[in-house]
């Protein structure tokens, strides 16, 4: 695994949760508006949305949960890389230069 696949991984993983999440704390605070304030404790006096405190913390907590999921697969993945001992095969130009040479 290259680097730069790792990193897409995780940024893919971070972003695909963050929207998932944004949906679901969308749903809930528009479905049971109530639940914020019961969780967070917020007087009645407070003027707040509840559809948008849950997409912000739909996303927030998405994007933090992705990342780490992504972060797992990819160290995951790595460590069974270097347990099994993959390696890189030769470039064409290496073999080529190789063929060349003398016996």
């Amino acid at each position: 695994m290259t680097v730069l696949r790792g990193f897409a991984i995780t940024i893919a993983s971070g972003i695909a949760f963050a929207m998932f999440g944004a949906g679901a704390g969308y749903f809930l605070g528009s479905v049971a508006p109530d639940y914020y304030r019961t969780v967070f404790r917020i007087p009645p006096a407070v003027s707040i949305d509840p559809a948008q405190a849950g997409l912000g913390l739909g996303v927030t907590q998405g994007l933090a949960g992705g990342l780490a999921i992504g972060l797992v697969i990819v160290i995951s993945v790595a460590w069974y890389n270097s347990r099994i001992g993959v390696s890189q095969p030769p470039s064409t130009s290496d073999r080529n230069e190789r063929a060349d040479l003398p016996i």
